[in-house]
């Protein structure tokens, strides 16, 4: 299982001069070869970072259809007894806590919990330094995650 930064889809949407926009795209066109997941609280962070350049009605499909416009599987934490969803809530807050207290952004800190937490093969992002030694998982850029 392989988590997903949420600035690869921001580039591969909205910064197609960028120099990072040709690999993002070529490793995002492999995504069917990768068993490739975010988190929801990635994909709101996501969906927030792009609201401000997408369209309600496109806003609310990245929200509710992501899966169908990227292959990739989103992971939900709900799902649960409104008594279970608070204990889980208290849980998770004082692990963000940890990721937090490395220096790590929200979103950040989201991921990387995320990802430690169902033992991902790899994190794939271009900021490399925002992860490396704050989590467990091995870090790769699109231009080198070793996909077979």
């Amino acid at each position: 299982m392989v988590f997903l930064d949420s600035n690869l889809f921001l580039i591969d949407r909205f910064f197609r001069r960028d120099v990072l926009y040709e690999p993002t795209r070529v490793f995002l066109s492999r995504l069917k070869e990768i068993p490739a997941v975010l988190s929801l609280f990635t994909l709101l962070e996501l969906c927030g970072a792009a609201s401000f350049r997408l369209r309600p009605l496109e806003a609310g499909r990245w929200l509710h259809q992501f899966g169908t416009i990227y292959p990739v599987q989103i992971l939900s934490p709900f799902g649960m007894g409104d008594e279970r969803a608070v204990a889980w809530m208290g849980t998770w807050t004082d692990e963000l806590g940890i990721y937090l207290a490395r220096r790590m952004t929200l979103g950040d800190a989201f991921l990387a919990r995320e990802a430690d937490r169902h033992a991902a093969d790899a994190i794939v992002t271009w900021n490399l330094k925002d992860f490396e030694g704050k989590t467990t998982v091995p870090v790769f850029t699109p231009r080198t995650y070793p996909v077979p």
